[in-house]
């Protein structure tokens, strides 16, 4: 189980819901479980009907002139437990894949689950619903390594967030009372033909008030007007929900439900085993059921389009001999591409369950005006995004230090591929570089109304790894997050520790008395620290990232700036195992960002014609 049961914050977190199967029947022409149903050819076929799979199906599809095909491996999935948000309960593993990692040799040896959605909608399908994105410096650092003139930046990435959902403010009186604020112009799009929704509930806990009123007074702690606006600080933050029906809104509601196209189709429970090359053109891929009972091809006339997620993209790289050729030829895969990248550096956020306390003396409870019902609240809507500025201020400096004078091999695997660790050691000149920012963050604290919160560490400089067995190839990948082999990690966590510490020590709730039992008053020195850290973080907050980054090919990179992969032609990758650099947000917004500028009008391809108004970045490039 990664998250104890005693920890109820953990249901608004990461709610991860169960599910029962259903396809309806209104949309069946468009639904597939069997190959001999698909058509022997498309224009497009995207490996992954998620969160990026579905956007880029949508935008691809939407002018009808191009056929879409989407294989996703999970089925179309209507329990209601999915829209009304789930509460924290067993993990179903039909609706998400559960692989153990590697045991973690810097956690005692445990082994931590990866779970990640596979459902139609992906991971969006059972996330925690906190829709933010990172600071501007964050997505800033990922310009730095790709091509001169990148616009893989805050900049450029902006008009995308945007567009990438419909904004819907929170009711007034509920702003008014609990100091909600947005910003409309600088970080959110309207658009009403949008279904994919970022809204609030109609509700918040009047406990909230004295947690934010405390953190509002914290030393160093800014309040930004609007978070999504690219600075961090202690802000509200939307949920991926419908503020009309108050209902989970996602990949498949957005870009999926209510989308009646000839040409854009999707096939479940179907599992993606290779691309297919003709010399260096991709032309397809072949696919087995789930059951592993009937084969099937299908044939992209365009462009194959990964979006299978950081853990299964690489794997399907490396399958079809696009990877390390040392790892390729131990597994008896013949070497089309040698690609070091594939499957490195790879991360997550990382967080230790609780640093709790309880009151001797129970709060009053404030006074609340804007009424409102509790069942809307899907999830959590408020708390503090932090760099070191704020977390230690009066470490800042060592802590850098530490990092700066690192030797990168030293924290890598052991025979790290020279171009892979050029690549680390340009993330770490870009990352050092702002490390002591206040905008760069490195812990989110949840506020809640009890005194407990969990310590998310926003940026993990250790890597680690997603690669195919190469004894058994038809087995889930091997990952292993390597958490805190880079001992500068642990470094921070106890300040994060430290921080939350002295949040719920401070004045501010002094009167009510607050006594620790977590990690407890016999944990007081920072080795106890440390060896409480060891045995209770856990590596993945179910945000991975990187395994097939966009960087220059000589830093280890897999895509180039249009998300081309190297070395090939006509493949392409949308999904999360780009991100370079995890920024310090759940990724799901960032996810549609990458989505919607990977296939938007073609405003990034000026040079190629101004007319092209419907045409996108995948379809611009044919």
């Amino acid at each position: 189980m990664l998250f104890p049961p005693s920890l109820p914050v953990l249901a608004f977190v990461f709610g991860i819901v169960s599910a029962a199967n259903a396809i309806p029947s209104g949309q069946a022409f468009q639904i597939f479980n069997r190959a001999d149903q698909i058509n022997d050819t498309y224009d497009y076929v995207i490996v992954g009907g998620g969160t990026s799979g579905l956007t880029v199906g949508d935008r691809l599809s939407e002018s009808g002139k191009y056929s879409v095909l989407v294989i996703e491996y999970g089925i179309l999935d209507n329990n209601p437990d999915i829209l009304s948000g789930g509460v924290y309960k067993a993990m179903d593993p039909t609706r998400q894949f559960d692989i153990p990692s590697v045991p973690q040799a810097e956690l005692n040896n445990r082994s931590i689950n990866v779970r990640v959605g596979k459902a139609v909608g992906g991971s969006s399908t059972i996330n925690g619903m906190q829709l933010f994105r990172g600071t501007s410096a964050e997505y800033d650092m990922w310009s730095e390594l790709g091509a001169e003139d990148s616009t893989w930046n805050w900049a450029g990435l902006l008009p995308y967030f945007k567009k990438s959902v419909h904004f819907v403010p929170p009711l007034d009186a509920l702003a008014k009372e609990f100091n909600i604020t947005y910003d409309v112009k600088a970080a959110w799009g309207q658009d009403p033909s949008n279904n994919l929704y970022a809204g609030y509930p109609n509700y918040q806990p009047p406990e909230i008030k004295y947690m934010y009123d405390a953190m509002s007074k914290t030393p160093n702690v800014p309040i930004p007007r609007d978070g999504n606006a690219g600075s961090n600080g202690l802000f509200w933050w939307p949920n991926t929900m419908n503020p009309r029906t108050y209902t989970r809104s996602y990949a498949r509601t957005g870009h999926w439900d209510n989308i009646s196209r000839s040409n854009y189709h999707l096939l479940t429970g179907a599992k993606v085993t290779k691309i297919l090359l003709n010399g260096k053109v991709t032309v397809g891929v072949n696919f087995l059921s789930v059951n592993g009972s009937e084969f099937g091809r299908a044939r992209a006339l365009k462009e194959v389009i990964l979006a299978a997620g950081a853990i299964h993209t690489p794997q399907i790289l490396q399958l079809s001999g696009i990877g390390p050729k040392d790892l390729l030829r131990r597994a008896g895969v013949p070497v089309k591409v040698d690609l070091p990248g594939v499957g490195a550096n790879f991360q997550d956020h990382g967080y230790i369950p609780a640093v709790a306390f309880k009151w001797t003396i129970t709060p009053p409870v404030p006074v609340t005006t804007s009424g409102g019902d509790p069942k809307t609240m899907l999830s959590l809507n408020i708390g503090a995004l932090l760099g070191l500025p704020a977390i230690s201020p009066g470490s800042v400096d060592a802590l850098a230090a530490i990092y700066e004078k690192q030797r990168s091999s030293k924290y890598l695997p052991k025979n790290t591929h020279p171009d892979v660790l050029a690549g680390y050691d340009a993330q770490k000149k870009t990352f050092t570089r702002i490390l002591r920012w206040k905008n760069v963050s490195m812990l989110w604290q949840i506020l809640q109304t009890s005194p407990s919160a969990s310590a998310i560490f926003q940026h993990p400089v250790s890597r680690g790894t997603v690669n195919i067995d190469p004894l058994n190839l038809t087995s889930e990948p091997i990952v292993d997050y390597r958490a805190l082999s880079n001992p500068w990690d642990l470094d921070i966590m106890v300040e994060l520790v430290h921080f939350i510490r002295r949040f719920f020590t401070s004045g501010a709730f002094a009167p009510y008395g607050p006594i620790e039992t977590s990690p407890g008053p016999n944990v007081t020195t920072d080795p106890q620290l440390r060896a409480w850290i060891k045995e209770k973080y856990i590596p993945s907050v179910y945000h991975p990232v990187g395994t097939a980054s966009l960087m220059r090919r000589e830093l280890g990179g897999v895509v180039n700036e249009d998300l081309l992969v190297y070395g090939v032609q006509r493949l392409s990758v949308v999904d999360a195992s780009v991100i370079p650099i995890i920024p310090g947000c759940p990724t799901t917004l960032t996810v549609y960002a990458i989505a919607e500028k990977a296939s938007h009008p073609c405003l990034i391809l000026c040079w190629y014609s101004n007319e092209l108004q419907a045409a996108d970045l995948i379809k611009a490039r044919q």
